[in-house]
């Protein structure tokens, strides 16, 4: 008992000693860029209808479904592609690189979540979607690199899909 007191209080201690930064939960104004870019607002339709539309908008850009949990409003999908170049296979034949790349995964996470207003009660069926790209590349030596994707015109193509799906969901055609 007394061996689990004293560990008790050294970790007590030690743990006090710890400082975060003052920055450690700011938000900077890239974060906040990227951020923006990856969420849109939805009125007018439930959160379970905005996981469907999402779910068939992704099938048809080729991702696979992973992971759905309506009642959390997520879910994870997936894509694999080539990665190789013509260049990047050269140079790591002739210069005995391992860092050519091989093939890689497209990973998706998708969160709707409901607005909730600042005053007063949360707007009806009034929700926010954010999703993430990432794609983590497979080297020629087995080596992994991920990276997340914030190119704009990937988060605009699928959010002028996936408000095609809910108009059409909306106007049941």
């Amino acid at each position: 008992m007394k061996t689990i007191l004293v560990a008790m209080s050294t970790a007590l201690v030690l743990g006090a000693c710890v400082r975060m930064p003052r920055d450690a939960f700011v938000v900077t104004p890239e974060e906040l860029a990227q951020r923006e870019m990856e969420t849109r607002r939805y009125d007018g339709i439930k959160e379970g209808e905005l996981l469907v539309a999402s779910e068939e908008v992704l099938q048809d850009l080729g991702f696979n479904l992973e992971n759905s949990d309506t009642k959390l409003g997520v879910l994870t999908a997936s894509k694999q592609r080539s990665a190789t170049s013509t260049g990047g296979i050269l140079a790591a034949m002739f210069l005995g690189w391992g860092g050519a790349s091989k093939d890689q995964v497209i990973r998706v996470c998708l969160v709707v979540r409901p607005v909730q207003a600042t005053s007063g009660s949360a707007p009806a069926e009034s929700h926010f979607v954010r999703i993430t790209f990432q794609r983590i590349v497979r080297r020629f030596d087995n080596s992994h690199v991920g990276q997340t994707l914030n190119k704009e015109e990937l988060y605009e193509i699928f959010f002028a899909k996936l408000s095609k799906s809910v108009f059409i969901e909306a106007q049941r055609i």
